[in-house]
């Protein structure tokens, strides 16, 4: 505020070069501000000023960081991304990998952690043993295989999948 000037005559030096047509808009305006919601409002903003302004902060953030432009560009083809989304190709896989998450976490932790740790190892020795292969498997080669502890766990495995699959498990 200017020093020594009555507040009337600042408000008033302030409104010196408003147009007839600006006035007639404020006026307008101002008949049409609900003096209540206006009063509620006012006191919202000063009760939660540190929370808005920290909120402008993020949006501030946001915004350096693009982050705001890039959600604008995505509502601007949100038809067009909608329906890229929403076939039903991309739905199924939705539900497929939602179906392996839930079938994941049922597992336990221990295992899962073992199998993770020794499926590399494992892998590669399975490809180097397959790699030495020049030949067709003999009869009594193929008996040594059946007869081994390995195919005996395997198999084993396997029926108690499948058994269990059908309920009988």
């Amino acid at each position: 505020m200017a020093e020594g000037k009555p507040r009337v005559d600042v408000l008033l030096a302030m409104f010196e070069g408003v147009r007839e047509e600006d006035v007639e808009e404020i006026e307008r305006v101002l008949k049409s501000v609900d003096l209540k919601k206006l009063a509620i409002l006012m006191k919202e903003l000063s009760d939660n000023a540190d929370a808005i302004l920290s909120l402008i902060e993020v949006a501030k953030m946001l915004k350096e960081t693009g982050t705001t432009a890039a959600l604008t560009g995505l509502l601007e083809v949100s038809d067009e991304t909608f329906n890229a989304i929403a076939r039903a190709e991309v739905m199924k896989a939705v539900g497929n990998l939602m179906m392996l998450v839930y079938m994941l976490s049922m597992f336990d932790n221990f295992m899962l952690m073992r199998v993770a740790e020794t499926t590399p190892k494992c892998v590669d020795v399975a490809v180097k043993e397959a790699s030495k292969v020049e030949r067709g498997l003999g009869l009594l080669e193929l008996l040594s295989i059946m007869r081994s502890p390995e195919m005996a766990a395997a198999l084993k495995a396997f029926t108690s999948i499948v058994r269990c699959m059908r309920g009988k498990g």
